[in-house]
């Protein structure tokens, strides 16, 4: 039987137009079917009734252009840190690392690779596009995009061998990028700084993203440089996209303002069409091996990597470096750490090393060693202001992307709080237009970058995705040091037409989250 909901006496900021309304909003099964006065409808009194306090807003409910989320998805079918945020729609699959899509021998070595960033998969499954569909389907509280990965399409045909793929291996790529799609994915991610994605040139990847163009679905990048090196980064995801014919969008970009401008200004004036997101937060977070080791040191591989650490001459040469400086190390703060080393999560490397009385250069090492590479860190970086942030959460290329990470014992408080904190910043200047560039940024435009043409606004014949913020805003309650606070004033959050979330709590109704592709 199909349900009728209505939702009645708050406002509405569709992102569509320019100022809130005040309009009820009716829902018939997964799809809202009319936005207006309850008093000028034809017919009356055969839906359930939900009154919303004076002052709530209805806004579309939330898309998180960029999350690590397909271990807890795979779990149990929800994020509820995203979902106390109004986020209904996921797009998983970033950074070009993903298990989804992976062959076995290519799961086994994200799982000790990448582990504290996505978690990890049984490394006797494998899970196409369409077997991670599959595997969630009649389980999701929250809505799926999913990302086909080049990194690991790349593993899954050469391994970690360096250099080119060779012909042969350039169209087993690309066939699987053409599964992917098939499949349903809504783009193709890559990773930049991660291996062997690193391994990656313009015409390798460009050859490989081609078939996004026909299905109208963009390149997504992990940039191979950001801060003072964003425009090349950006110079190179616009060649990419120039080579293949296809929009692009950037992951978490940072960097001056000025290089920024001036690197889309160029892709634009190719033809490039480009979008971005970012988090609002000075801190960055991946696995500590990316953030202390030269590429060169993990071109190998884990074991090979493992095998350089405990070199005599290695670990001269890289106490040596800037990385191991004093002032780098206690800039770095632990998330993720298996076994006995868990005691030292949220602490500084410097920290942890001093409470173990040792040099912090030297205890950095051993615990890659000792937990063989399994750990997640996250990184203090003065270079990213303020003035920064907010030049790109105000630039209309802007989506909301949290990067959460919900792997280990003291995540980046992002996954719980990004979406909040960027609700509190749209809102600063004033309700009426405020609530609907945070529709547009926190939902609308993340819907036009991936091609999600059913999500990311209010408006008749869409899908009822709706969050209910309450009267008194949003606020964003976690911290560094307490990371996993939920956020609090998002009163109801509705997907597919189904409560899933209500005065801080998930609802308890059947999952009714779908794997999307529109």
């Amino acid at each position: 039987m199909t349900t009728r909901v209505l939702l009645r006496g708050g406002l509405v900021a569709d992102g569509i137009g320019d100022v809130v309304r005040l309009a009820d909003v009716l829902i018939e099964g997964p799809l809202i079917s009319w936005i207006g006065m309850a008093h000028d409808l034809a017919s009356a009194g055969d839906w359930e009734v939900i009154d919303l306090a004076p002052g709530s807003v209805s806004c579309p409910g939330f898309i998180d252009a960029h999350v690590h989320a397909e271990g807890p998805l795979l779990e149990s079918g929800c994020v509820p840190g995203a979902l106390a945020q109004g986020v209904t729609t996921l797009v998983v699959g970033q950074d070009g690392q993903s298990w989804v899509g992976a062959s076995a021998a290519t799961a086994r070595y994200l799982n000790r690779y990448f582990g504290p960033v996505n978690g990890t998969l049984d490394p006797e499954r494998e899970l196409t596009v369409a077997g991670f569909r599959d595997a969630v389907a009649g389980r999701l509280v929250q809505n799926v995009a999913v990302l086909a990965s080049q990194g690991t399409i790349r593993h899954n045909v050469a391994g970690m061998r360096p250099g080119g793929l060779g012909p042969g291996e350039l169209m087993a790529a690309r066939r699987e990028v053409e599964r992917a799609l098939s499949d349903g994915a809504v783009g193709l991610s890559s990773g930049l700084d991660y291996l062997p994605s690193r391994f990656g040139e313009v015409g390798e990847v460009a050859f490989m993203a081609a078939p996004l163009a026909e299905a109208g679905r963009p390149y997504v990048s992990h940039l191979r440089g950001y801060g003072a090196a964003v425009a090349g980064g950006l110079d190179e995801l616009a060649a990419v996209g120039r080579a293949a014919g296809v929009r692009v969008h950037a992951s978490h970009l940072w960097g001056p303002p000025g290089d920024i401008a001036a690197a889309l200004g160029r892709a634009e004036a190719d033809g490039v069409e480009v979008s971005f997101d970012m988090y609002p937060y000075r801190r960055s977070s991946t696995i500590l091996a990316v953030l202390l080791l030269p590429p060169q040191l993990q071109a190998g591989g884990p074991a090979g990597t493992l095998a350089a650490l405990t070199s005599p001459p290695e670990r001269a040469a890289l106490l040596a470096g800037e990385k191991f400086s004093d002032h780098y190390l206690a800039s770095l703060y632990l998330g993720c750490l298996p076994g006995d080393a868990a005691r030292f999560a949220g602490m500084s490397i410097t920290e942890a090393a001093r409470q173990d009385g040792q040099p912090a250069g030297e205890w950095a090492i051993d615990l890659l060693v000792s937990t063989g590479l399994g750990v997640g860190a996250h990184l203090d970086r003065p270079a990213l202001t303020d003035v920064q942030l907010t030049w790109i959460a105000d630039d209309d290329r802007h989506c909301a992307g949290s990067d959460g990470i919900y792997q280990g014992q003291h995540p980046h408080p992002r996954g719980h709080g990004a979406f909040a904190r960027l609700a509190e910043h749209y809102l600063a200047g004033g309700r009426d237009a405020g609530y609907q560039r945070l529709a547009r940024h926190l939902a609308a435009n993340a819907a036009g970058a991936y091609g999600l043409r059913t999500r990311g606004r209010l408006a008749p014949g869409l899908a009822a995705d709706i969050c209910v913020i309450g009267p008194d805003g949003v606020t964003a309650r976690a911290t560094y040091d307490a990371p996993q606070r939920q956020a609090s004033g998002v009163d109801l959050v509705i997907v597919n037409g189904v409560v899933a979330w209500r005065e801080g709590n998930p609802a308890g109704n059947a999952p009714a989250g779908q794997f999307v592709i529109a």
